[in-house]
């Protein structure tokens, strides 16, 4: 039997989809189980032991093509439902295509306040790793997203920070963090910034001058990146791909949320303590934007070091 599970984008999103192929892989353990995504995304599921083989869409390559180098499959599980995999399901034809639902209609209704409409819509889960569950019928189940990596090892404790995002309405303040990376160091712990090359700049601000802060941003691969962040005993994080790397790294982690909501489905999974204001103008949009539609960024700035610090403080103790 050969499945095939279909996620082409984004990185966070494909992190999550691990939870669904583990326990795929748990129920039919004889079966093989083919990953579609993207080639930049491929890294980060290499070597993981529910799936057995790995396929990555090149950039300039047509649907075609890459059915061709799939191959026959019997049943596809398409975690993305976008027009890209809803064409390959076709050029596969499979006796068994299984669709997520992504209740597109409720967080639509969601951002734009829309009450009548999400009463009607309402999730049943407001989890999209249940939603994909369910295609299994184990919706139910307590599975998390899971990433097997070589561990990294020090005697320090470190402390993770993760201060960049896709978009900037979904990240907190650059001096928010260099004063928890302070105040962190201060009490003898040591930080370590992880980020893309874009996010460099602000890893850097963080860290200038401060004892006991490394910044990684820009110098490591994402799977070097995971490897690296098994070292932290906390991780902290905006409502960012690298959030939900550490979620399936088993790292307790502090979570800032802005403009996004739990209603979305991308909340964590266990081991995390999110922060956020309940605001009336949340939520502003369904994935971030470039500027806040009040000019404010009240939902992030409200956030206090000292309130990060103290959840920091709550995984520690």
């Amino acid at each position: 039997m050969k499945f095939l599970v279909i996620r082409f984008s984004s990185l966070g999103d494909i992190i999550q989809t691990t939870a669904f192929v583990k326990k795929l892989k748990e129920i039919y353990p004889n079966g093989e189980i083919i990953y579609a995504t993207k080639e930049e995304f491929k890294e980060i599921l290499e070597e993981q032991p529910y799936i057995d083989r790995l396929i990555g869409l090149k950039k300039s390559e047509s649907i075609t093509n890459f059915a061709k180098r799939i191959g026959k499959v019997h049943c596809i599980f398409d975690l993305h439902k976008n027009l890209r995999s809803t064409a390959l399901c076709n050029i596969l034809n499979p006796a068994c295509i299984k669709r997520v639902n992504k209740n597109t209609i409720y967080r639509y209704a969601l951002v734009l306040k829309l009450k009548s409409i999400t009463k009607i819509f309402e999730r049943e889960s407001r989890d999209n790793i249940q939603e994909q569950l369910k295609l299994i019928n184990q919706e139910n189940s307590q599975a998390k997203p899971y990433i097997k990596v070589k561990k990294s090892k020090t005697d320090k404790t470190v402390i993770g920070i993760a201060p960049g995002a896709k978009w900037h309405t979904k990240m907190w303040p650059k001096e928010y963090y260099r004063e928890v990376a302070k105040m962190l160091t201060e009490k003898g712990f040591y930080v370590y910034i992880f980020g893309s090359k874009e996010e460099e700049q602000v890893a850097n601000f963080i860290a200038e001058g401060l004892d006991r802060v490394e910044s990684f941003a820009g110098k490591l691969s994402i799977k070097e990146t995971a490897e690296k962040m098994t070292a932290c005993k906390v991780f902290i994080s905006n409502d960012s791909a690298l959030m939900h790397l550490a979620n399936a790294l088993n790292i307790p982690t502090v979570a800032i949320f802005g403009p996004t909501v739990k209603g979305f489905g991308f909340y964590p999974k266990r081991d995390v303590i999110v922060l956020e204001k309940d605001l009336p103008c949340r939520p502003c949009s369904l994935h971030g934007s470039d500027r806040c539609p009040n000019g404010t960024l009240k939902c992030l700035k409200e956030i206090k070091p000292e309130e990060v610090y103290n959840a920091v403080m709550q995984w520690l103790n």
